[in-house]
């Protein structure tokens, strides 16, 4: 069963019945989930004034927990309804700068826990290696110091899962299929990245992409020097290049029903992809029902 739960101060609101319509989505590169619904029911007009968090639930399972965005209820002809849209509570992670300047003995416990107080539910894995040092230039939000300390602490890209859960694995089968295909998404690829030294002489450092000769795509971008990564600065430009390429290709899968899979979880298809990262949520539900799309990047983070 799938319930929307409207929290206030004063209590909890658990809304499954009148669910009309709703829109969850949740992808890798995004470091937040994000929900739009229209739940009716018999609400009084002042019933949700003080409402400041957003749940949603599968079988008790939680999907999302967030913000409210924008809320508005109804009452027409009748009937009453709610309309809202929600982001996940990472969220915050992009709309919090960090102080600008160089940041020494740098660990993401230390990045999470001294600069910011984010409320308790907004967890991450616990690392207190403090080789590292992170640059910031005015108005660097928290996520990108996040994104730029896991580059260089394990050459990944972070994504926002659920705490203290072992991946799930999912196989596609005829009978729970409804629909499949791929994509390819060359928009944001780069064919050349140049990079400025400490003098601010151009082209001491350059990366090409393959990907994009193989495409005859010709793109070129000049970067002043990054101070983030004067221990390695080719590493500044495979990064890059790496997060340019984002979501090059994909293999998405729509089944019927809510599927309680999240973000890093694994998805099987015979013939097709073996054991991949599950990349991009996709669940949506109307009159007609309830599907989820499941897909699966190939890109520079997400190999084949």
């Amino acid at each position: 069963m799938i319930q929307v739960v409207l929290i206030a101060r004063t209590g909890k609101a658990y809304l499954a019945n009148g669910i009309a319509a709703f829109t969850l989505d949740k992808e890798a590169y995004t470091p937040y989930s994000q929900l739009t619904a229209t739940v009716y029911g018999n609400f009084s007009i002042q019933q949700f004034a003080g409402i400041y968090r957003v749940q949603l639930l599968l079988d008790g399972m939680e999907l999302h927990f967030g913000t409210v965005e924008k809320f508005r209820l109804v009452q027409e002809n009748g009937t009453s309804y709610v309309r809202f849209s929600s982001r996940g509570l990472t969220a915050l992670l992009l709309q919090n700068q960090l102080e600008p300047g160089l940041h020494t003995a740098m660990s993401l416990d230390k990045l999470m826990q001294d600069f910011v107080t984010f409320p308790k539910e907004i967890t991450w894995e616990s690392d207190t290696d403090t080789s590292n040092y992170l640059f910031v230039k005015e108005g660097t939000s928290m996520w990108d110091g996040v994104a730029n300390l896991t580059y260089k602490l394990c050459g990944r890209y972070p994504f926002v899962y659920h705490a203290n859960e072992t991946y799930r694995n999912f196989y596609v089968g005829a009978d729970t299929l409804l629909g499949m295909g791929m994509t390819a998404d060359q928009s944001r690829i780069y064919s050349r990245f140049s990079m400025a030294d400490a003098d601010g002489t151009y082209g001491k450092f350059q990366e090409n992409d393959p990907n994009a000769a193989a495409l005859e795509l010709v793109r070129t971008k000049q970067l002043p020097l990054d101070r983030q990564y004067l221990y390695d600065p080719q590493q500044a430009l495979v990064f890059r290049r790496k997060f340019a390429g984002r979501g090059l290709v994909s293999y998405y899968f729509d089944r019927i029903g809510a599927v309680a899979a999240d973000l890093g979880d694994r998805i099987t298809c015979s013939g097709i992809i073996e054991n991949a990262p599950i990349t991009h949520i996709r669940m949506t539900g109307n009159q007609n029902g309830v599907r989820t799309r499941l897909e699966a990047y190939q890109d520079e983070f997400y190999p084949a």
